[in-house]
């Protein structure tokens, strides 16, 4: 109806269409389904380059043979008879995304209020077009057109007071129910045509809000639509990221429920300074703290303001980032360790030859003055063996320097221990005292440097366990045997303060730990655990206030 009402009134209509997704013989046909964008961006085309106003379209269309109304016009006898029926029947046929209301006043006039639904295309062009064509509706009856007496529109929502003309005089009213007897068969056809147009939309729109529904809950990133921080809507990725069994646990509940309590001010002032725009598209990390206490580290992408349930509302898309955060910070102390051992590597080279120079030196001390005196000969011998233990200590570090370049060799354990328990004697002389018992174990296969990395690592948390000030009355004891399965077993137990039961699942996961801020990285434990599952063994722990000790156990050389 538009495109013919602007066709004799002399517009191009061929450029109206142009980058559309449809075409001009689609848009004349009465019968095709015009997606409400399209026909959105249609309308602000014509308002902005019809050579009549929208007000004139609308009310010229009253008067094209193809408006609906003027076949239904026959049938009814009162201008109140024809706004019924286009109210009820008519207008949701035709905008199934349009809510539409009427009142009919105890003064006569007609109150009428049309909103768009949710989701859709603001346009206020279509709600002044739809004004000016109910307000002329009354021309298929042959009598002058309703006066607008009041009216308001918006994008989304058009209001609209008239005060209609008075029926037509008894002789009009006659001619007009005979032609309604002869016109029943053709109105109802009219009719029904309406209705399947009707349920044709109804069921193309619920299964369009049906696929996009479904499209939101199979995304992999969790999407949630908030109003004011109250969750509104879900999908089941949020529900997994926030640690809930369904995502409709999640609603009407805070979004800072989900947030460290030490978090929350900083995501209400973003939360605040992100309500000043309807897109803000910087990227942001949060913690989110699940329901069992554990913590996240989530990215939010976009976020928006959407039409909820007939209400603004802001839709987040957030990304759960935990594995790629503890990836960048495995491999930043990865370069770290690097760093650490080339330096190691480098001083105890620097180290090593003015110790060994020192070494050969008090073998000549020695030599030349044993006859001289035997206190000098004493005084000697110690700063021998003072120099053989630096020695050893030097040999330790750069083994550890370079454990990653090792291949598999066999290692005597309790020796392997021994050289270990030298390295970490300045950590544990000061918390407790240290007890050895060596059993017979079989040599295993593996790079003596990772080894001594995992059993230094035991050492030193046995070490942390126990608290400063009285090292007699605690024990680190380091105990090498051999199981009824012929593997070597490496026990560290120590007396101090236990880990707790509630924990004990987690002391092997990467990044876990109870240490405070700073003092430690969570990854000691996981590397241990690494080299030796590599290695084909195992390592465990039990532990009592008092009392913990991890065991180590590996297959041997011969199997």
């Amino acid at each position: 109806m538009i495109l013919e009402v602007l066709e004799e009134a002399g517009a191009s209509l061929e450029g109206l269409t142009e980058g559309l997704p449809v075409t001009l013989p689609e848009l004349m046909d009465p019968r095709a389904r015009v997606d409400w964008d399209v026909w959105a961006e249609l309308l602000e085309r014509i308002d902005a380059r019809s050579p009549i106003t929208v007000e004139q379209i609308g009310e010229r269309m009253a008067r094209v043979p193809s408006f609906v109304l003027r076949r239904l016009a026959r049938l009814v006898m009162s201008p109140r008879q024809l706004y019924t029926i286009g109210f009820r029947l008519v207008a949701p046929a035709m905008f199934a995304n349009v809510v539409v209301r009427h009142e009919w006043l105890a003064s006569g006039r007609l109150v009428a209020v049309g909103e768009l639904a949710p989701g859709y295309r603001p346009c206020a062009t279509f709600f002044r077009l739809c004004h000016a064509n109910v307000a002329a509706t009354p021309l298929a009856l042959g009598l002058p057109a309703s006066t607008i007496e009041e009216q308001t529109c918006s994008g989304h929502r058009g209001r609209l007071v008239l005060l209609p003309p008075a029926s037509n005089a008894l002789d009009v009213r006659v001619r007009q129910v005979a032609r309604v007897l002869l016109g029943i068969p053709g109105a109802w056809r009219v009719i029904a045509e309406q209705q399947r147009e009707l349920e044709a939309s109804v069921s193309a729109l619920r299964s369009s809000r049906h696929e996009l529904q479904q499209l939101l809950e199979h995304l992999p990133d969790g999407v949630v639509i908030h109003r004011g921080g109250v969750i509104c809507w879900s999908n089941a990725a949020l529900a997994r990221i926030f640690g809930l069994r369904r995502a409709e646990e999640a609603i009407g509940r805070q979004l800072l429920d989900f947030v460290p309590v030490e978090d929350r001010e900083a995501l209400l002032v973003e939360m605040r300074r992100a309500a000043a725009s309807e897109v803000d598209p910087s990227s942001r990390e949060y913690r989110v703290q699940r329901a069992d206490g554990t913590l996240r580290r989530v990215q939010s992408g976009t976020t928006q303001i959407v039409d909820y349930q007939g209400a603004q509302a802001r839709l987040v898309v957030l990304r759960d980032v935990t594995e790629q955060h503890r990836m960048r910070e495995q491999a930043a102390i990865a370069d770290r360790f690097a760093s650490i051992g080339a330096l190691a590597a480098g001083v105890a080279h620097e180290i090593n030859n003015p110790l060994g120079y020192v070494r050969l030196n008090l073998e000549m001390a020695s030599r030349h003055g044993a006859a001289q005196s035997p206190e000098l000969q004493a005084s000697l011998a110690l700063a021998r063996e003072g120099t053989d233990h630096a020695l050893d200590i030097v040999r330790d570090l750069t083994m550890l320097a370079r454990a990653d370049r090792e291949v598999n060799a066999p290692v005597d354990l309790p020796a392997l221990l021994d050289s270990t328990l030298a390295l970490a004697n300045g950590a544990i002389a000061s918390k407790a005292r240290i007890e050895r018992r060596y059993e017979p174990t079989p040599p295993v296969l593996a790079p003596r440097g990772k080894l001594a990395q995992v059993f230094l690592n035991l050492l030193s948390n046995a070490a942390d366990a126990i608290p400063d000030g009285s090292p007699s009355s605690h024990v680190i004891s380091a105990r090498t045997y051999t199981d009824a399965r012929g593997r070597a077993l490496v026990e560290i137990r120590d007396s101090g303060c236990g880990v707790a039961p509630e924990i004990g699942d987690r002391v092997f996961d990467p990044f876990f730990t109870t240490k405070p801020l700073g003092a430690g990285t969570g990854l000691g434990l996981a590397i241990c655990h690494r080299i030796v599952t590599e290695l084909e063994g195992e390592i465990t722990f039990e532990s009592a206030p008092g009392a913990t000790t991890f065991r180590v156990m590996l297959p041997p050389t011969a199997r």
